[in-house]
């Protein structure tokens, strides 16, 4: 590959990855903005100056992608079982982005995607899948044992990410992990406000739907390993762990 090609491409990845938690809506993840089209492509490339990773962030990274992609999937299934019930159908398009974000980062470092060829509901860490199949069996017992499954998901990540957070870890991996345990702390208080009766759309999850600087993402996604939503939701849009 020309080298300038190479450059420009992580000059982009990097600027994607540098956006930090600012004060617009959803700054807090390092998704697309405006301008990167509806179908346009991303495959960060490994070079020689990538740094490899040490086998315990791999783990970490591997067991994200899958953790994000049961969340998204998991609270798709709770709004279509609840008619679209908020907060499940805002944050389920949260957690696509926070599963993009991931993505990105396995794509960048070289790594299996463990959602490969995966359907939605279907995960490759045993324990991924045992906490799927029984909080959705909670779930459809009623919306407010559904809100509860909510607030543990969102505790069980939050813990997660307070254990990734005590190694150490490159500083786009540690910006991308900080992103996903904001939101994870963003999605709780809906949950809760929700479980409490106070929630209120558009005001409590203001991550939802909206790009890093605060305008509507397109629903189209975009490419690498972002790119695999499901349940005919659009190609690529979920990121949190």
């Amino acid at each position: 590959m020309n080298k300038i090609l190479v450059r420009t491409s992580f000059a982009a990845v990097g600027g994607l990855l540098a956006l930090g938690m600012g004060a617009t809506a959803f700054a807090a993840d390092p998704s697309p903005g405006p301008g990167w089209g509806g179908n346009a492509t991303v495959t960060p490339t490994l070079t020689a100056s990538t740094p490899p990773l040490p086998d315990t962030v791999k783990a970490d990274l591997t067991f994200s992608r899958d953790e994000e992609r049961m969340a998204r999937d998991l609270y798709a299934a709770i709004a279509d079982l609840y008619d679209g019930a908020l907060p499940f159908a805002h944050i389920t398009t949260s957690e696509q982005r926070h599963f993009d974000a991931v993505g990105l980062l396995l794509d960048r470092y070289g790594l299996a995607d463990p959602a490969e060829g995966k359907a939605s509901g279907v995960y490759a860490d045993a324990d991924i899948q045992a906490m799927y199949d029984g909080w959705l069996a909670r779930a459809k017992a009623s919306l407010t044992e559904a809100y509860q499954v909510g607030i543990e998901l969102e505790h069980r990540d939050i813990a997660d990410l307070d254990d990734v957070a005590a190694n150490a870890l490159p500083a786009d991996v540690a910006r991308v992990f900080g992103n996903l345990l904001d939101g994870s702390q963003r999605h709780l208080k809906s949950f809760t406000s929700a479980a409490e009766g106070t929630y209120e759309p558009g005001g409590a999850d203001p991550q939802a739907g909206a790009g890093p600087s605060g305008q509507p993402e397109s629903g189209n996604g975009f490419g690498g390993r972002g790119g695999q939503q499901q349940n005919g939701r659009g190609p690529g849009l979920c990121i949190n762990r």
